[in-house]
């Protein structure tokens, strides 16, 4: 009897030193990995979930280097046109001296050559990663080259699954310097848009230096406040979108500080009202521009009607106050509408900026030269240089600009996706992370326990050896 006593202590000590081990076993394993879920053991939906969100983080990480890349080429391209644009400046003074009476211009000219061959090399050494937006070959046998250079800024996953990717488009005809390619190039149609004049958060109308903060960038509708227009197509379609406390209240989650978003939805939700009342319906919508302007766009694309809006002011409602949203607060005759046309598809010079040459003239600004220039054709000549001179320095400037906006998008983009990483970073941690302090006293605890266990068995063995002994 006491044997089997003895047997069955030494069996239960077993026992609870297995389970010991095992609780160590993964106590030990959350301490080391600093995660209590590490496998889908562990918790499935959790182990799921997280496995996801990483799996988004590694294609966000992937966006941000792309994002990465992209601002590099943007700032080697700003730079480069920004090096560009002083030669100009520098050319445009060297050619206003050259119409100084007693100049010899042919010593002008070969400053103004040493210039040409600056800006040339200037444009050929703008590479960044391979990529070079100002010295191109747009010619139909370089296959690699792209008018429109894509930037891959982010990337949603829908509910089924599937994943599209979000681009920042950068146009490299209308940046470019120099081309090889001397034939004409394809243009696309475009669609006809309307802009307004500065940036929606910077309008009156969302507040951009109101003294609460929280009411910067968003517009106050809960009073009188409203915004009306009337939007028009050239084939006669006309609809009047009225923006107030009463047609917002569906689309705004608080009227006191309605959103660029929420305001955009309002405008496009009242185009595709009913067909019969907005004949506009699929025809218009608006949305900012890379600037964040209020921006009407057709959908057609060409020279038709179809692909001409016009914006027009209209009176507001009996007892509102129109508030500016970029086009002005008044209600300006029909000559003081605003139009914006499509272009049909055509057909473009190949070149760049730099050397096109230009209409009424023989030469571009890569192959001037004054050196022959005399008398009173001569001057008038010069003088028709100086104007493709400043013509240029326009192009590049708005070449300029086109990257700025570019850049500010760009590392726009950069911001928000290293601030959704983090995000998702915090979101494993909640589901996966241990508490390290919990789980290293919790291993102290079952350490010791082992130690206590382990005791108990040798105990109980050697009880059993004890009893054995007597029956020799």
């Amino acid at each position: 009897m006491t044997s089997l006593l003895t047997n069955i202590s030494a069996m239960t000590a077993l026992t609870t030193l297995k389970g010991i081990n095992n609780q160590l076993d993964a106590t030990s394993n959350r301490v080391s990995t600093g995660q209590r879920v590490s496998a889908a053991s562990d918790n499935a939906a959790y182990w799921s979930i997280a496995t996801t969100v990483r799996t988004d983080n590694a294609s966000l990480s992937a966006v941000k280097d792309s994002l990465g890349l992209g601002s590099s080429a943007v700032d080697t391209a700003y730079n480069g046109l920004n090096s560009v644009l002083s030669d100009l400046q520098n050319l445009r003074a060297k050619l206003q001296t050259a119409l100084q009476p007693g100049v010899d211009r042919a010593k002008v000219q070969t400053e103004i050559k040493a210039i040409q061959d600056k800006m040339k090399a200037t444009a050929d050494s703008s590479t960044s990663s391979g990529q070079n937006w100002l010295s191109v070959d747009s010619s139909a046998s370089n296959t690699a080259y792209q008018a429109t250079q894509s930037v891959v800024a982010g990337f949603s996953r829908a509910a089924s699954g599937t994943v599209t990717f979000s681009k920042i488009g950068v146009d490299v005809n209308a940046i470019k310097l120099y081309d090889v390619n001397a034939s004409s190039i394809t243009t696309a149609a475009t669609s006809g848009q309307v802009f307004g004049t500065t940036s929606l958060t910077g309008t009156t109308a969302f507040r951009p230096a109101d003294a609460v903060a929280a009411n910067r960038g968003t517009a106050d509708f809960s009073g009188t406040n409203e915004v009306a227009f009337s939007l028009s197509l050239g084939d006669g379609s006309t609809a009047t979108i009225r923006l107030n406390s009463g047609t917002l209240a569906s689309a705004a989650a608080n009227l006191a500080r309605v959103t660029t978003t929420e305001f955009l939805d309002a405008i496009n939700n009242q185009i595709a009202a009913d067909t019969a009342a907005t004949p506009l319906a699929g025809k218009v919508s608006a949305s900012l521009d890379t600037s964040g302007r209020l921006t009407f766009t057709t959908t057609a694309t060409g020279s038709g009607t179809d692909a001409e809006v016009t914006i027009l002011n209209v009176a507001a409602s009996t007892g509102n106050a129109l508030v500016d949203v970029g086009f002005g607060a008044g209600t300006p005759a029909a000559t003081d509408a605003r139009t914006g046309k499509g272009t049909a598809a055509g057909t473009a010079t190949g070149k760049g900026i730099l050397d096109t040459v230009d209409s009424g003239t023989t030469f571009s600004l890569a192959t001037i030269n004054i050196s022959n220039l005399v008398g009173t054709a001569g001057d008038t000549s010069l003088g028709n240089i100086i104007t493709q001179v400043e013509k240029a320095i326009a192009k590049v400037t708005d070449a300029g600009t086109k990257l700025g906006a570019n850049k500010t998008q760009i590392d726009g983009q950069k911001t928000f996706v290293d601030t959704l990483m983090k995000a998702n970073d915090r979101t494993i941690g909640i589901l996966v992370d241990a508490d390290i302090e919990e789980e290293s006293t919790k291993l102290k605890a079952l350490q010791t326990q082992q130690q206590l266990a382990v005791q108990a068995l040798s105990i109980a063995n050697s009880g059993s050896q004890n009893v054995l002994s007597l029956f020799r």
